[in-house]
């Protein structure tokens, strides 16, 4: 209990959201003078005014800021796995807004980087350059409780006309298989650390007796603290 009171949000105290630039840091220590300043306040220094105070001079300062940005996300990262009792197993039903999901590439090109296209640029060579397929980014309430990232990824399916029987079908061209998009539903543990990457088998555990079977075999997601990631 000791450790938790002697850490102070400066942040909170002025006002802000985490990471927020000094030059608003400056702004609303400026707006919260006007109102707890002790020359507005018959010369008395009240414990408001100490705190936003002490906050200003070490958010206003480009070393001490990011020192204390630091300290920061080890607090946050250590309160979530205090608070956080909930197994992977208790994910809840939160699910991630599409926009809050950056893909890598385009589902075209994202299907297609499972092969050897060029035979000069493979998966493996995808995502050495690139990192990972997509990223996701969660809010507070996502990382505590966990969340489900839903997305449509291509699929190859025998084709519904005429089921892989006919060369002459309009529909898949006699291949016997056409490519559809199926949804996937990715569940992320709560407590996930930031840019902790996710590893999906989508040969495993997703495909459908006799379904469609992903273009991919694996999905590699990143996932990121929406609150922090401006300052990666």
């Amino acid at each position: 209990m000791k450790n938790r009171e002697e850490f102070k949000d400066y942040y909170e105290i002025l006002g802000l959201s985490f990471g927020s630039t000094i030059e608003k840091v400056k702004s609303a220590f400026r707006k919260l003078a006007k109102k707890y300043h002790p020359d507005v306040n018959d010369g008395q220094e009240s414990k408001d005014f100490k705190l936003i105070l002490e906050a200003y001079k070490v958010l206003s300062d480009n070393k001490s800021k990011e020192l204390y940005d630091k300290k920061y996300l080890e607090k946050k990262k250590c309160d979530l796995s205090v608070e956080v009792k909930k197994s992977n197993s208790q994910i809840s039903t939160n699910i991630v807004d599409p926009s809050r999901v950056e893909y890598k590439m385009s589902l075209l090109n994202l299907s297609r980087a499972g092969f050897d296209l060029s035979k000069k640029f493979t998966r493996e060579d995808f995502l050495e350059e690139l990192g990972e397929d997509l990223v996701v980014y969660l809010t507070d309430k996502e990382i505590e409780e966990g969340a489900f990232l839903v997305i449509k990824l291509p699929a190859r399916a025998v084709c519904n006309v005429c089921y892989g029987a006919n060369r002459n079908c309009y529909r898949c061209d006699g291949t016997g298989y056409i490519t559809t998009l199926e949804e996937l539903k990715i569940p992320i543990p709560p407590n996930t650390r930031h840019s902790e990457t996710i590893y999906v088998d989508l040969r495993k555990g997703h495909k459908r007796r006799g379904g469609p079977m992903f273009v991919l075999r694996e999905l590699k997601v990143r996932v990121k603290w929406l609150s922090i990631s401006d300052i990666d």
